[in-house]
């Protein structure tokens, strides 16, 4: 009898840890926080409260979750933060800003963060992004050619964003003449700028985030497409060359392509360093889950979301290729990112980083 009940007891102790879900015990009760590197309404913004909805139903222990926005120099300001001080227990998921793996290479100031560290998650979306004016701009320009012979003022975010970086490689690389204006506080602020007539175009945004946030500036034809940035064309912009078709030499090429790594990244999620093994497996496979869940691709559908997905092994290795490229391209890249002004602009944007503001 005492035997039989020794052996009861301990098969109990013994089964106990066994029949536990560590992940769900961990993230039951918890919150994930989602980080967003661009203002409320924003393409950034509209995918990443997208994943946030969905994700948190796939992981074990059923977290509730919050969307942050940290729309301040184009995304540095929420990568120093979140890889200096964020949470590392597996509760954050970010937004990568697609310009800063890029950014880091060239040795930009302000940078606190190693993006190769990242932990990758996935990617929703990715397209090529272009330069862009309005149809109806003081400026008259249509084509990138017309670029190079009137000056075209341009809105951007800022200093690291692409809508300043891909103005200033066309200016260098093809001599167009355009005119970056800064400080803007996000897309939206950059496109009622336009659309009031107070700058002619943009200077980075991408197809399918047209499609699915603006379509009316597609199907409208609001804007004159110039270049666009991304491995091949859009096949809704079949007549629109690619920075790479402008690069006049293979060390411009290669810097082409690196310079369009941005729109690959596209609308990718990490994490900090740190995480736990464990839990960045299972937010992995709740993103994986995620994906194939008839509840997500039905409002992702509903809401005309397009979705061009990519899974963690993919984006960490388009950091990888950013981060691991050859010097003399680097250094072409460097060149071309070049020109007046551009390091004044580059401090003030490294003290507002500094600062913590937009």
């Amino acid at each position: 009898m005492f035997r039989a009940a020794a052996a009861a007891l301990a098969l109990a102790f013994a089964s106990g840890p066994c029949l536990a879900d560590p992940i769900a015990d961990f993230y039951a009760g918890k919150r994930i926080t989602v980080l967003i590197s661009a203002p409320a309404g924003s393409g950034y913004d509209t995918y990443a409260r997208l994943l946030a909805r969905h994700i948190v139903r796939h992981i074990p222990g059923n977290p509730s979750y919050v969307a942050q926005n940290m729309p301040a120099a184009g995304g540095m300001v929420l990568l120093n933060s979140v890889y200096n001080t964020g949470a590392r227990d597996g509760t954050v998921i970010f937004t990568l800003h697609f310009n800063l793996p890029l950014y880091q290479a060239l040795g930009g100031c302000g940078v606190r963060y190693d993006a190769a560290k990242l932990i990758g998650l996935g990617r929703l979306l990715a397209s090529d992004t272009a330069i862009g004016v309005s149809s109806s701009a003081k400026s008259g320009v249509k084509t990138i050619a017309d670029a190079k012979k009137t000056e075209v003022t341009i809105g951007s975010t800022g200093a690291t964003s692409n809508a300043t970086l891909y103005p200033l490689i066309m200016n260098n690389m093809v001599g167009t003449k355009f005119k970056i204006v800064e400080g803007y506080e996000g897309e939206n602020a950059v496109f009622l700028a336009m659309e009031r007539g107070e700058i002619d175009g943009f200077g980075s945004y991408s197809y399918l985030t047209f499609k699915s946030v603006r379509p009316d500036y597609l199907t409208k034809h609001l804007f004159y497409p110039l270049v666009q940035f991304g491995a091949e064309r859009e096949q809704a912009w079949p007549d629109v060359p690619t920075a790479i078709d402008l690069a006049g030499d293979e060390t411009d090429r290669r810097a082409m392509a690196l310079a369009s790594s941005g729109p690959d990244i596209g609308f990718s999620y990490f994490m900090p360093p740190g995480v736990p093994p464990e839990r960045v497996s299972a937010l992995r496979k709740a993103f994986t889950d995620m994906l194939a869940d008839p509840a997500f691709r039905e409002e992702a559908a509903h809401a005309k979301l397009d979705l061009r997905l990519a899974d963690a092994a993919t984006v960490e290795g388009i950091v990888h290729n950013v981060l691991t490229a050859p010097r003399p391209v680097i250094d072409r890249l460097r060149v071309l990112m070049s020109g007046p002004g551009v390091d004044e602009a580059n401090a003030k944007a490294c003290a507002r980083v500094q600062e913590g503001k937009n």
